[in-house]
């Protein structure tokens, strides 16, 4: 029995396409149309003023409703990544120095493995399941590690209570593709990260007890310091376009996510925190929600050239066997998609592409992506083109 996988359905809150057009960071280039950073870039990092302009006044906050302090016995506790946050999870639960064995999906990113390793002085072995069925192997010491692949479904309440049942294993939930749903988790613990939504280095984990104690963070770590240096290094690109900003920020993002792979356990920073706390999560996530069924509604009936993934509020996940060609169409544009787990074994890393749908961008930005999209569709469909 293959993991079960239900459409979302996605509404589209007329109030909110209306506060984003309202926030839209459209602006004059100053540079000529025919200039190639002329176009407005999609994807990337996001800036200091990307949160900002997301900000709210403390009677208006919904950082409790998304997060509550406690669920069901565990308490919340913010970490500077979600790999600070898993680690500390596993200490909690497993009690180090004993190994443990930690099952994770195909299509987890194996870099992130191996930074949990560093953190874990090594203590750990990995096993990968592929369906349902390879929870067989599993056993009562060894932890699960459920991951919501691009959003959150119901329907794995029920896997995951059969997990419980069958195996006695502890199962960990990961939402950081789903950060906003973590208050629905039914395992022993979860854990998210909010990079990725929005600029902000903090992550979420629901634990019992801290046996590893929070403590005063008052020095930035070498990762933050460098991502704030990028974020400033994207604004001055998105100000002024060039091939030097342009390379100066991707330098920043390699030495900035290269220095995550270091022992020991980060905290959030307080600053983030309250940043985090101060941040406009429905607004948001209702933006994001309506980009994406805007473009999902554009890209539909593309097959056999694109397929799409079901979402929700992250990305617009997309699968093709013409993938490089999309990207290479979409990168001469402006426009940045990731590949995800692309160190990973699963057929997702060689097939898919995942497009930005984001609260920074306008109806227009998706309506660009379309276009770009069904115009390499159309290309390929000719028989002298591919």
């Amino acid at each position: 029995m293959m993991l079960k996988v239900v459409d979302a359905v996605v509404e589209i809150p007329q109030d909110a396409v209306t506060r984003r057009e309202s926030l839209s960071l459209e602006r004059d280039p100053k540079v000529p149309e025919d200039d190639p950073y002329a176009q407005r870039t999609i994807g990337g990092i996001f800036g200091r003023l990307d949160h900002d302009r997301f900000l709210i006044s403390s009677d208006k906050r919904s950082f409790d409703t998304f997060f509550p302090t406690t669920i069901r016995g565990t308490i919340r506790t913010q970490y500077e990544t979600g790999i600070d946050a898993l680690t500390a999870l596993l200490c909690e639960q497993i009690g180090l120095p004993r190994p443990l064995r930690l099952w994770t999906a195909e299509n987890f990113c194996r870099e992130s493995l191996e930074r949990l390793k560093i953190k874990l002085n090594g203590q750990i072995e990995f096993a990968t399941y592929h369906c349902v069925d390879d929870f067989r192997q599993v056993t009562a010491s060894d932890v699960v590690l459920y991951l919501h692949f691009n959003r959150y479904d119901p329907a794995s309440r029920q896997t995951i209570e059969e997990i419980k049942q069958q195996t006695g294993a502890t199962v960990i939930e990961d939402f950081v593709q789903a950060p906003l749903n973590i208050a629905q988790f039914t395992g022993d613990f979860a854990f998210n990260s909010l990079r990725k939504f929005s600029s902000l280095d903090v992550a979420i984990a629901y634990q019992r007890d801290r046996r590893v104690q929070q403590k005063p963070q008052p020095d930035e770590s070498r990762y933050r310091l460098l991502r704030k240096q990028a974020e400033l290094v994207r604004s001055q690109f998105l100000d002024r376009p060039s091939a030097e900003l342009e390379q100066g920020h991707l330098k920043l993002v390699r030495e900035s996510d290269a220095a995550l792979a270091v022992p020991g356990i980060a905290f959030a920073h307080p600053s983030e925190i309250e940043r985090a706390t101060a941040f406009d999560f429905q607004t948001a996530q209702q933006l994001r929600r309506a980009n994406y069924a805007r473009l999902a509604a554009a890209l539909h009936g593309q097959t056999p050239e694109i397929t799409t993934q079901p979402g929700d509020y992250m990305y617009l996940m997309v699968t093709t066997p013409h993938r490089d060609r999309f990207r290479a169409d979409l990168f001469a544009q402006r426009i940045f998609p990731v590949i995800h787990w692309a160190d990973s074994a699963s057929d997702t890393a060689r097939t898919g592409l995942s497009l930005h749908i984001d609260q920074r961008y306008s109806p227009a930005d998706m309506d660009r992506v379309a276009a770009v999209m069904r115009n390499t569709r159309d290309l390929l469909r000719k028989p002298d083109i591919r």
